[in-house]
């Protein structure tokens, strides 16, 4: 009988993952975006860039910021695909994690083009409960928020350190009607703001507890494009998304450097 090449337990084949692509040296940080087509905006920002490969939603590149190396890999939307992308880069050796996506802003005080460094994620999404306890708060990385927030000032962006929700949905779970003519239902956001959150999008909460539980140092970095409480939306979205990406690249490669 032959020898199975994987198990259906951990199906990956040797070292190669049976989801992500895989480059020939693993960066040891990596930035998250949701959008598959954002990859490629990567080469706007840092020096060297390539794209390493695509399998399904998860599109890969690699390059390099003052020399350091610094990867990015699609999530695709929502948690599910999101905690492959977690998982199977921690088994590769990462251990810098920074969601770069968008979210719709629920705090007043937030503007359209706006950038929140997610310093905690409310308990929302069902695929964090499986690396959370219940009851357990899910922070970022006090380290990575901290380098986030200092590479938004350095770069005169707008915006702040503050707290969001991640939704297992787009339509209903986020409020939304599900048809043209509907009302929807906001009494969603407003219980989520009453619990603190200031903006609601779909994937940090699973980046910060599974980065946590596996031993990545995880953060995520949100630019408002939507406002739920004006319904404001921002139709001029490429520079807002590339100063997502070099804003996540100058706290990525300190944070690999240690500074």
């Amino acid at each position: 009988m032959a020898m199975k090449e994987r198990s259906a337990i951990w199906p990956w084949k040797g070292d190669v993952p049976p989801h992500l692509p895989r480059p020939e040296k693993m960066p040891k940080a990596f930035l998250l975006p949701g959008d598959p087509g954002r990859v490629d905006k990567a080469a706007e920002v840092l020096d060297d860039f390539r794209i390493v490969g695509q399998n399904r939603e998860f599109r890969m590149g690699v390059g390099t910021l003052h020399g350091v190396a610094i990867g990015i890999c699609s999530t695709g939307i929502g948690g599910a695909s999101t905690e492959i992308v977690m998982v199977e880069l921690a088994a590769l050796g990462v251990e810098v994690a920074i969601r770069t996506g968008g979210m719709g802003a629920l705090a007043p005080d937030l503007a359209l083009g706006d950038f929140l460094i997610a310093a905690e994620a409310v308990r929302n999404s069902g695929v964090a409960a499986f690396y959370a306890e219940p009851g357990e708060r899910v922070l970022a990385d006090t380290g990575i928020v901290a380098l986030l927030d200092a590479s938004r000032g350095e770069l005169g962006l707008p915006g702040r350190p503050g707290t969001c929700a991640t939704a297992d949905g787009y339509y209903r779970a986020q409020g939304r009607p599900d048809r043209p003519e509907g009302d929807g239902t906001p009494a969603i956001l407003d219980q989520l703001a009453a619990r603190g959150a200031e903006g609601i999008e779909m994937e940090a909460e699973i980046v910060l507890a599974a980065g946590h539980a596996l031993g990545m140092r995880a953060g995520a970095v949100l630019a408002v494009h939507a406002h739920r409480l004006s319904d404001g939306w921002l139709e001029d979205y490429d520079k807002t998304q590339r100063d997502l990406l070099r804003l996540g690249a100058m706290a990525a490669a300190r944070a690999v450097v240690g500074r």
